[in-house]
């Protein structure tokens, strides 16, 4: 029998109608996957800071380490270098990055040093000299020295850490804590290391009572 004389028999039309829709399944199957596959997956943008010379990436909610201390560097170099000229620049530029939870507080400080800053013609030079991001804590730490001008022109220095959390929500960057200090990064291994340095020197002090 030729093959189209036996598609036209009854059972040809069901064997023909058995594979088509053998077929039309899995066609939605895979159709299926790929949607979840697409669904499911992060967007990555990648991006070249400007405060670094290594590519990154950030996602919807993630941001990689070298996205992170960029901005960490890019927000130091911020507070880091003001005049009484530039300081309400600042605060205007770094007032929407800041997370809701602690806008209201750093906007005062900032405002105050403001006042400080121009009541004094004080100028602020920061040199940074390492950038340090601990995925344990999502801290970065920005370390360097400090210069700080007076207008009598004289100018003192001072080893300075600036500690920032930041997140990312949709795409940009959030700054959810920073602190700055006249000291080494208070990174996890050094906290450790200050508390039982800290646990030894009470030992010694009650042995020797």
């Amino acid at each position: 029998m030729e093959l189209k004389d036996y598609l036209k028999s009854y059972e040809g039309a069901r064997r023909e109608n058995f594979l088509s829709r053998v077929a039309l399944i899995i066609c939605l199957v895979i159709i299926l996957i790929l949607l979840i596959a697409v669904l499911s997956k992060r967007t990555l943008v990648t991006i070249t800071p400007y405060t670094l010379v290594q590519d990154s990436w950030i996602s919807n909610s993630d941001g990689a380490d070298s996205y992170r201390e960029a901005w960490a560097l890019f927000l130091a170099q911020e507070l880091g270098n003001i005049t009484p000229d530039t300081i309400d620049f600042v605060s205007k530029r770094i007032g929407p990055l800041l997370s809701p939870a602690i806008y209201h507080d750093f906007m005062a400080i900032i405002n105050s040093q403001a006042e400080h800053i121009k009541e004094d013609r004080i100028t602020l030079r920061f040199e940074a000299r390492s950038v340090l991001y601990e995925p344990e804590t999502n801290k970065t730490f920005v370390t360097g020295n400090l210069y700080t001008r007076s207008v009598s022109g004289k100018e003192l220095r001072d080893f300075r850490t600036y500690e920032f959390e930041i997140g990312i929500s949709n795409f940009a960057p959030v700054l959810l804590s920073m602190n700055t200090y006249n000291d080494v990064p208070k990174t996890m291994k050094q906290l450790q290391l200050e508390e039982s340095r800290r646990k030894s020197r009470e030992e010694r002090a009650g042995a020797s009572n």
